[in-house]
């Protein structure tokens, strides 16, 4: 009862005071002898409207209405713009002006008209009756809301007309990727090319693609001068999709143009595409563009000219296609006199912004920054688009608290002059955190900004929930007014403490769903229920108080007696409801493997002298879990000090060479002071790794690896060793924690204003030539240096994030192609710093 009381009032207040007045109405209940009505020559989506009509009065009354092609004059319900045969109330001008998505309803005292736009208008106007009139909410891909009142209903004599701010609309989901018919009555428009659909908006997401036309394949050898000069040479192994080209050469803007237009002339109903960055921050650095981006304060600017450049040439042959291009990472900012030309969209990227408060957010200083590059780019572009993170792309399945912020999000980009939404989020899996509920409100304020995110957030756990609902929305309400009252500020890739999650919160939030498993009232709705509890499980994974400990040969892990099973009924619940993906990028299978393994023991191996303690996992890819230095009584490495061992390591990986992964399972042999790990790869390749604390350097760790090339082909290979210490502090001042190189024999500070991988000082790091960096944290008074041989390493890197309590400390060996018998070597030293590097 109270159910249908809440909708009624969702439905009532959606009424328009001209139909109130008027008091006119048909009651739904006297309409089982009306007629559907779509002309003969209708398109496919209109066609599938009459049929959806049909369908959802059924569910609603109980009356199967018939579908006809030719018009009575009372009791019909006329679809698409050909079966309104002559009236003034729906007219080819009204329509035209809504648009490919608009749609009008027009309810008369015998005749009810629903017309849109061609091709998705009149199916869109027919959903929108049914949710406006009738209470309907398409929930999920199987469950459609129908209100138990719902034949009973009255429809008010009224017109109603909407027209979709937003022509690129997407709630990146897998429910919408496989249920196309589902994404559609969401009005999720960018996924299903069915025509009875209405077919994708022919506006395209603006992506990375500068590597679709300058290869290195074609231009590598011949023009290495089409590619960035960074640090001095024309870099051509680059990841995220390939390097960046040299954006003032004249001739890479005639490859792009002519590219960009044979994709035109292939596919000429699209309206816009994409010329944009690759996805690395290894922009170009010659003279011409780095004159330009000195004078515009910003790489935006030599790339924003290089876009202008191809607009201009497109125009002349495309006059109504639009050029896209990202403002991201390095191209974010707008430059201080270019200006994008009027046929160019520009598609801002949110990635650095916090999650948990809203963009426009004055007291968020993690958004100030997006937020005044958005205005600059409102001030000179009327054709905005937006590439929104709203997931843990580094957890899918841990609680995440940003449903608060995605309706104020929505309307800021839209206040500002955003046309096009992409809403980031989890498509890699059926079963990430909240999606269900995620969806839904994601893609309803896509589709009306002007939404209330959180009626829709209880909306939806009322009626997909039933009375399971109210311990679902005591959850979120605790898990976000938790986030808030700990002064968190997470990203999109999120630590378990980065949305502020505690053994006491995580333990909260399995009580909540316990309850609502309890309550649920019936097998359907407790299914629900237990798979949006994934979350609160993954956080009991994440934050169980536990401990590992290392005994006989072994690493074990011991929980008090209320958290017992947690792990077990989470795998169990992700196989259940196939949560495929734990990450971006990572599959389900190896992972929860790993979990069921803290059930087990880890065969373990332990090297230790009176200044080391070092615990070794050989099966797991020789992850060092615990480098604890005995003197200063600390721990450099936090595998082993909370649930997760295998995050928070020393590892090294082959990043190149292998075509079936990197060697992942070791037989580790100890020998006197050194243990040695051997892994075998399929061709008969070998790696060896071999880790020591010498008698004569008892302070020091030292790592000897070599890889040999067993097969009969020339293989090109790289590896790195990538430790992750433990900084003790997120603060980002390089006077609490300090990144330093040594170079010419003198140690320079580098991390200032350092942000994951790169910062104003990273040319120091790269050209620093004594072999030797290091941290240290001039609180705690300690540090960490790494001493390695420059000729055996191609660069050191470090990735430091102060939210993360983690900084890399990262050193790649040069890409280098074996021959049978050769081999390759890397060796460096690992050293516990007292005092500050002077």
């Amino acid at each position: 009862m109270r159910t249908c009381v809440y909708l009624s009032l969702i439905v009532m207040a959606g009424l328009s005071a001209s139909a109130a007045e008027k008091g006119g109405k048909i009651e739904a209940s006297a309409m089982k002898k009306w007629v559907i009505v779509v002309a003969p020559d209708a398109i496919p989506s209109e066609k599938y409207a009459a049929e959806e009509f049909q369908a959802l009065f059924k569910q609603c009354t109980g009356a199967d209405l018939k579908i006809a092609n030719a018009t009575p004059r009372k009791r019909a319900i006329l679809i698409g713009l050909g079966a309104q045969g002559k009236t003034k109330a729906i007219t080819a001008d009204s329509i035209a002006k809504l648009g490919d998505e608009g749609l009008s309803i027009v309810v008369e005292r015998n005749v009810i008209r629903i017309a849109g736009g061609q091709p998705r208008g009149t199916l869109y106007g027919v959903y929108e009756f049914f949710e406006r009139y009738f209470g309907v909410r398409f929930l999920t891909h199987d469950h459609t809301y129908i209100a138990p009142d719902a034949g009973s209903r009255t429809i008010p004599l009224e017109t109603h007309t909407y027209t979709p701010p937003l022509s690129f609309r997407y709630s990146f989901y897998t429910e919408n990727h496989e249920h196309h018919e589902f994404a559609t009555r969401l009005r999720v428009n960018t996924v299903s090319t069915e025509e009875k659909l209405g077919g994708v908006t022919p506006q395209n997401l603006i992506n990375h693609s500068l590597f679709r036309w300058v290869t290195v394949e074609k231009y590598g050898q011949s023009h290495p001068e089409y590619f960035a000069l960074v640090n001095g040479e024309r870099k051509l192994e680059v990841g995220g999709g390939g390097p960046e080209v040299c954006v003032t050469n004249p001739e890479v803007v005639d490859i792009v143009t002519e590219g960009v237009l044979k994709d035109l002339d292939a596919n000429p109903k699209l309206r816009n595409i994409s010329v944009s960055q690759n996805d690395n921050d290894q922009y170009c650095h010659c003279a011409t563009c780095e004159a330009i981006n000195q004078r515009e304060g910003t790489p935006m600017g030599s790339h924003l000219a290089f876009v202008n450049a191809v607009a201009e040439r497109v125009e002349k042959k495309y006059p109504d296609v639009k050029i896209g291009t990202l403002a991201y990472w390095y191209t974010r900012k707008a430059p201080k006199t270019i200006v994008p030309r009027k046929n160019m969209q520009i598609q801002l990227c949110s990635i650095e912004c916090c999650t948990l408060h809203p963009i426009n957010d004055p007291n968020c200083a993690k958004n100030r920054e997006f937020y005044q590059d958005m205005m600059a780019w409102k001030a000179i572009c009327n054709d905005i688009w937006i590439w929104n993170y709203n997931t843990n792309f580094s957890n899918y399945d841990l609680p995440f608290p940003n449903l608060r912020v995605i309706a104020p999000n929505v309307r800021f980009f839209v206040e500002n002059n955003a046309h096009g939404i992409f809403m980031q989020a989890n498509a890699s899996g059926n079963a990430g955190e909240m999606s269900d509920l995620r969806n839904y409100v994601m893609s309803r304020c896509l589709w009306d900004p002007k939404s209330d995110g959180a009626a829709l957030v209880k909306e939806f756990c009322t009626l997909h929930y039933g009375k399971a609902g109210q311990p679902i929305l005591d959850y979120l309400t605790m898990l976000h007014d938790n986030a808030n009252a700990m002064g968190v500020h997470p990203g999109c890739f999120p630590k378990p403490q980065e949305v502020g999650l505690t053994p006491d919160i995580a333990q909260k939030a399995l009580k909540y769903f316990q309850q609502a498993s309890s309550v649920a009232d019936d097998d359907t709705v407790r299914k629900r229920v237990e798979k949006a509890s994934i979350c609160a499980y993954k956080a009991g994974v994440m934050m169980v108080p536990g401990k590992w400990s290392y005994e006989d040969g072994a690493c074990r892990f011991s929980v008090p007696q209320e958290w017992k099973g947690v792990s077990a009924r989470y795998v169990e619940l992700c196989k259940t409801y196939n949560m495929s993906s734990v990450s971006e990028g990572v599959g389900s299978g190896p992972y929860l493997e790993d979990i069921k393994q803290r059930d087990a023991d880890y065969p373990a191996m332990c090297l230790e002298n009176a200044v080391w303690n070092l615990i070794v996992l050989p099966e797991q890819n020789g992850k060092i879990v615990s480098m604890f230095n005995k003197p200063a009584k600390r721990e450099l490495v936090a595998g082993m000090t909370h649930g997760d061992i295998l995050h928070g390591t020393h590892e090294e990986l082959i990043l190149k060479g292998v075509q079936d992964g990197a060697a992942t399972k070791f037989t580790g042999t100890s020998k006197g002071t050194a243990l040695e790990l051997a892994a075998a790869l399929s061709d008969g390749t070998t790696f060896v790794r071999r880790i020591a604390l010498r008698p004569n350097q008892p302070d020091v760790i030292s790592f000897d690896s070599t890889l040999t090339h067993r097969g009969s082909q020339p293989v090109k290979y790289q590896f790195k060793s990538r430790p992750e210490f433990v900084p003790a502090s997120r603060s980002d001042k390089p006077e609490v924690v300090g990144a330093y190189v040594k170079s010419g024999g003198v140690w320079k500070l580098f991390n200032r204003g350092w942000k994951g991988d790169t910062g104003p000082d990273l040319e120091l790091l790269r050209q620093g030539k004594d072999g030797v960096f290091s941290f240290y944290n001039h609180e705690a008074h300690f540090g960490v240096q790494v001493n390695y041989a420059p000729k055996q390493v191609d660069h050191p890197y470090v990735w430091w994030w102060p939210d993360w309590p983690q900084i890399n400390l990262e050193i790649f060996t040069p890409l280098r192609e074996l021959k049978q018998g050769e081999a390759m070597k890397l060796e460096y030293q690992i050293r516990y710093l007292a005092d500050a590097p002077k």
